[in-house]
């Protein structure tokens, strides 16, 4: 373990060796006054994000940040277990092609899914008048934030099976609240930069970490803030779920009677069971199920919190970047990344997606010697299908 002190806080990183971007990012956090009184446990997977330092954990204060839960807010992974079947990969892969859109597509306003049934409809009555609220109030489309659930996305977002030792196939679905969490997020750090800037004329030594206050007189922004970030957490968590119930229906044909052991982590967001805020990092409250997918060639972990609170009650949410993607791209081979994959049936493997290859991430032991104080690993599974965008 690592321990970093700054001006008012220090953290504790749950991994020996980490890269100097990363400590930079940490130490902006430290040195930050918002980031007073609170315990913060940085995951091993922990590598520098776009604005924020991914794997970040933290118990909450009286202030939140929009741009450390970040753009992609209630991102996560959703896994079914399909048990012992026969797929056909190539006409799965064709499936999801015609029926998932992903990187910046969406699907058109006149589309059904589910047989006769609209996007919105996937969403309760309640969550539906919230998204639309939300949308109008952020200056969205209604009819793009309806037609982007049951998308996928780019970057590292994926679709996978995997096999167990046992043989039994599990549909593994990484996604998040697409443009509508993107827009949600960038909406209010936009109000945090205006009135940071109004507080102090400082306001610039805050760059990128301009905060919302959630107690006190001046609440009402940031508590707008966590209200909205709740309504896209549950977006994200119906996207996940429509693209999850097309595959089934797909290879099941009917799902009437039909009942599937799951397991789901969230991972960009904040956690009003425990409030923690967890930026690259998933729950693990004692006997908790988890899932840790490392990347595209080694698999994916199913575990079970231990309740640490050492940890913030958290575990990593991957293996972690050792490349950033610009430098993945410059130095990675197209041919050594389709090797890696080899037995993985796959048409994304390109290089496109080369940014998202097995050898622009950590070396999974490493994350699975330092994760046993937090998790114990049930099982882990190898995948056999991977279906990745790239772009975003």
């Amino acid at each position: 373990m690592l321990i970093y002190k700054g001006k008012y806080n220090s953290a504790n990183v749950m991994i020996d060796e980490i890269d100097e971007e990363t400590v930079k990012q940490i130490y902006s956090f430290l040195n930050h006054l918002t980031f007073a009184e609170t315990y913060i446990a940085i995951m091993p997977d922990c590598h520098a994000g776009a604005g924020a330092v991914v794997g970040f954990t933290s118990t909450m204060n009286d202030y939140v940040i929009p741009n450390v839960v970040g753009v992609d807010i209630g991102c996560g992974v959703l896994a079914y277990k399909l048990g012992k079947l026969d797929i056909d990969f190539v006409k799965l892969d064709n499936f999801i092609k015609q029926h998932i859109p992903s990187g910046f597509s969406i699907r058109s306003a006149g589309e059904r899914m589910f047989n006769r049934m609209k996007p919105s409809e996937m969403l309760n009555r309640t969550l539906q008048s919230d998204v639309i609220n939300l949308a109008e109030k952020t200056g969205q489309e209604t009819s793009k934030v309806f037609g982007s659930i049951g998308t996928l996305g780019g970057g590292n977002h994926f679709i996978e099976v995997d096999v167990t030792d046992d043989g039994d196939y599990w549909l593994v679905v990484h996604s998040g609240s697409r443009n509508f969490g993107l827009r949600v997020a960038t909406y209010y750090q936009n109000k945090a930069k205006k009135l940071v800037k109004q507080e102090f004329e400082g306001a610039s030594a805050y760059k990128g970490l301009e905060y919302l206050q959630i107690s006190g007189d001046e609440a009402s922004i940031g508590s707008d803030y966590l209200d909205a970030m709740q309504v896209a957490q549950s977006y994200a968590s119906v996207n996940r779920e429509t693209m999850a119930t097309l595959i089934l229906e797909y290879l099941f044909k009917d799902l009437r009677g039909k009942s599937f052991e799951a397991v789901s982590s969230t991972h960009n967001y904040i956690d009003f069971a425990d409030d923690i805020i967890r930026k690259g990092a998933v729950s693990a409250r004692r006997d908790e199920r988890l899932i840790i997918p490392f990347n595209m060639r080694d698999g994916i972990a199913i575990c079970r919190g231990k309740g640490n609170p050492d940890w913030n009650f958290s575990a990593p949410h991957g293996a972690g970047r050792i490349l950033s993607r610009r430098k993945a791209k410059e130095t990675l081979s197209l041919d050594e990344f389709t090797a890696q994959m080899d037995g993985i049936y796959t048409t994304t493997a390109t290089q496109d997606t080369i940014d998202e290859s097995p050898m622009a991430y950590k070396d999974i032991e490493m994350i699975i010697d330092a994760i046993n104080e937090t998790v114990d690993i049930e099982f882990m599974m190898k995948p056999v299908y991977n279906f990745k965008a790239g772009g975003e």
